[in-house]
Formats: C-alpha cells, structure tokens, sequence
C-alpha cells in the first residue's frame, strides 16, 4: 500500500541577537517532522509502526513566508467561501492592520525588507528565492486585505462605517509604510499618486476610498 505521509509540526524559538530568551521573526526556527507509516490510514488497526522519520528545520524567512502564505489562504477561504463569516474577515482584517497589532505581517516585512534586513553581499542564491517568495506573498497579502475591505463595506450597515473608515485609513498607511521595501520604484510611485494619501489626509472628504482603487495584483 502507498504510504501515507503525514507532518507533525513545531515551531522552535532561537535566542534572539539582543540576549532575551524569545527573540523577533527574523530569530525564528521552526523543526518540520515528517512521520511514515507502514500502511494508510485507515486500516484495520488502530496503531501502526512507523517506517521512517525525516526532520527539516526551517530558516526564519521560510518560517516567515509560511506565514505570510497562511494568512493568504485564511483570507481567501473565507472570500472565496459564497458566503462569507463577516466576523471572522473583519478578525483577519483587524489582525493584519489593527493599530493595535504590535507584530505580525508589518514586522516581517520590516524585518526581512527594511534597514535591518541582510545585506545583499551576504546574500547567496537560496537565500535570494526564499525573498523573492516572501516578497510575493506579502503583495499577495495587500491585495487580498483590500479585498477583504471591499466585501466588508459591502456587507456592513451604517452603525459600522466608522470601523471601516479607520480600516481602510490603516491600510493606506501601511501601504504607505511598506511600498519602499517590497515594490519596484514604479510601482511605488503608482501607490502614492492613486493613495493620496500625505497630499489629502486632512481634507474634509476622507480619500481613503480613493485610495483603495489600486489594485496590487498587478504589481506582483
């Protein structure tokens, strides 16, 4: 019979650069088991011996882009769903650019694309494809935010608009905040002029949903 493979996850945290016990993203390691067995499940016992074990540790930015990737499809499924849980998407919209979210989605980007990021001399080819899949996966994550963003004003009533005036005010932000780390210099010119976002933050009319007309798939 064709084994069956099945992983058996844990995330193991590496002394950080800064001496504390549990450090940021970029100090992060995550130990993947993978687990073989003689038959399939199910079978007609209950326990079965395992043939073979694999370890795979890894890097903090695959852990990272495993993330981001996650967040993705949490988004995704719920959109994509026909019918969509509004409380859950405003959780994931609310944890992806909440201001009160102190870590996360910006932390990495800032983390593995901002001034601390490595170096690129220090850089060696496997290294570079594991960026370029996290930069990918964090474009994805700010289109399938605004999406998500698009549904709620759909579904929400009119006790609700304040929530998403400051939602979709965060996200202009936090576009703002990232463009220079994970789009090209066109791309982040088109983000600010379509944002409008220093040139008309204090107008009376909020420009945010002028704002949220870009569409990043494009840029990916």
């Amino acid at each position: 019979p064709r084994p069956l493979e099945a992983e058996v996850k844990a995330v193991v945290s590496t002394q950080s650069t800064g001496g504390t016990a549990h450090g940021g993203v970029a100090d992060q390691f995550k130990r993947r088991t993978v687990l073989r067995t003689e038959c399939t499940f199910p079978y007609v016992k209950s326990r079965l011996n395992v043939v073979s074990i694999e370890e795979t540790v890894m890097v903090p930015i695959e852990v990272a882009t495993e993330d981001m990737r996650m967040k993705n499809e949490q988004f995704e499924t719920i959109l994509a769903s026909g019918k969509t849980d509004l409380k859950m998407l405003q959780m994931l919209i609310q944890g992806a650019i909440g201001t009160t979210v102190n870590q996360g989605p910006l932390e990495i980007i800032l983390q593995f694309f901002g001034e601390t990021a490595k170096s690129f001399d220090v850089m060696d080819e496997q290294y570079l494809c594991h960026r370029n899949r996290l930069r990918y996966q964090c474009k994805l994550f700010l289109a399938n935010i605004k999406k998500g963003l698009d549904e709620n004003r759909n579904m929400i009533g009119a006790f609700q608009e304040d929530y998403q005036r400051e939602m979709e005010y965060n996200l202009a932000k936090f576009r703002e905040t990232v463009a220079c780390h994970i789009f090209n210099l066109d791309a982040q010119k088109q983000i600010k002029d379509n944002d409008l976002f220093y040139k008309n933050l204090t107008d009376g009319d909020h420009p945010v949903g002028l704002a949220l007309s870009y569409d990043y798939t494009d840029a990916i």
